[in-house]
């Protein structure tokens, strides 16, 4: 019996616990700007919150972040008419105030084209080199300043 009483409360309290958990992207229709349509494939939001999976018609507010996966493109349809179409691998963050045209140059690749490619930086006092030929040169100099050094006082 006392299963039995366990098993019947199991779904009264899901659903009170489903109701009560903060949801991350429900926004009130006055916040948001745009709005995503045609979704095809994984469409990401990202906000301070979090992040989640964008479907069709989801309200969006300034600072949303729109990411598209391999496959998938959306559009981010303001409410005044302007579109910013995101094609697959690319960003685009959620703005006000600005032409149609400037948010339209707002969409960012997420990936680097091509495999040898490589970010470039700094890393204690060394440049990244891109791709495995930078690799071999960096390797190289290194090797080639070790030569260059004295290992014991003549």
């Amino acid at each position: 019996m006392p299963n039995m009483i366990r098993s019947s409360m199991a779904l009264p309290v899901a659903l009170v616990a489903l109701l009560a958990a903060p949801q991350p992207f429900a926004q009130s229709q006055s916040d948001s700007v745009a709005k995503l349509k045609d979704v095809h494939g994984n469409v990401l939001v990202s906000k301070e919150s979090g992040l989640a999976s964008g479907g069709e018609a989801l309200r969006l507010t300034k600072g949303t972040r729109v990411i598209t996966t391999a496959n998938a493109d959306v559009i981010v349809a303001y409410d005044d008419g302007c579109e910013v179409k995101l094609k697959e691998n690319e960003r685009f963050e959620v703005d006000t105030g600005r032409p149609c045209a400037a948010l339209i140059a707002q969409v960012q690749p997420i990936l680097v084209e091509g495999a040898s490619a490589a970010v470039s930086g700094v890393v204690g006092g060394f440049a990244l080199l891109p791709g495995i030929g930078g690799a071999a040169v960096g390797i190289e100099i290194i090797q080639g300043g070790r030569h260059t050094q004295k290992v014991s006082p003549s």
